[in-house]
């Protein structure tokens, strides 16, 4: 198992991971905004994908956010999935990657929410603590 940093030529196997978690979402019509966060500078969002060999078998997407209730930056994990074949050493690896960039970019915090929630329980975050549900209203 190897995760490495998505590349701008990942873009279609994330886009494909995503779909695979979540079947609520639509065909992207225009990856504009997708390629600016990922790959343009400011970058504002980081992926990471889990192989086994050279299959993409999982996937992380984070954003750095800021809180006032933590007093500074905060990555917030978007994404953390895995195939159920790989999902403990994928998920795990994935989040050790996204912990790890939460340090360097010196945040006191990372946040994931109940979308991830199934896989928290096989994460190794002992001092996890649930702080809240993160609601969602569309603007577009």
């Amino acid at each position: 198992m190897t995760v490495r940093p998505v590349r701008p030529e990942d873009a279609s196997t994330l886009l494909r991971l995503s779909r695979e978690r979540d079947a609520r979402g639509g065909p992207w019509t225009d990856l504009l905004e997708f390629h600016e966060a990922l790959f343009e500078a400011p970058v504002r969002a980081w992926a990471w994908l889990a192989c086994v060999g050279d299959e993409p078998v999982g996937h992380a997407l984070a954003t750095v956010g800021f809180s006032l209730r933590a007093r500074g930056y905060c990555l917030q994990m978007d994404t953390l999935h895995a195939r159920d074949e790989w999902a403990a050493a994928a998920e795990a690896a994935l989040f050790d990657e996204v912990r790890a960039m939460a340090r360097r970019l010196g945040c006191v915090q990372l946040h994931w929410h109940d979308a991830c929630e199934d896989a928290s329980a096989r994460l190794n975050a002992p001092d996890a603590a649930r702080d809240g549900v993160r609601h969602v209203v569309p603007l577009a």
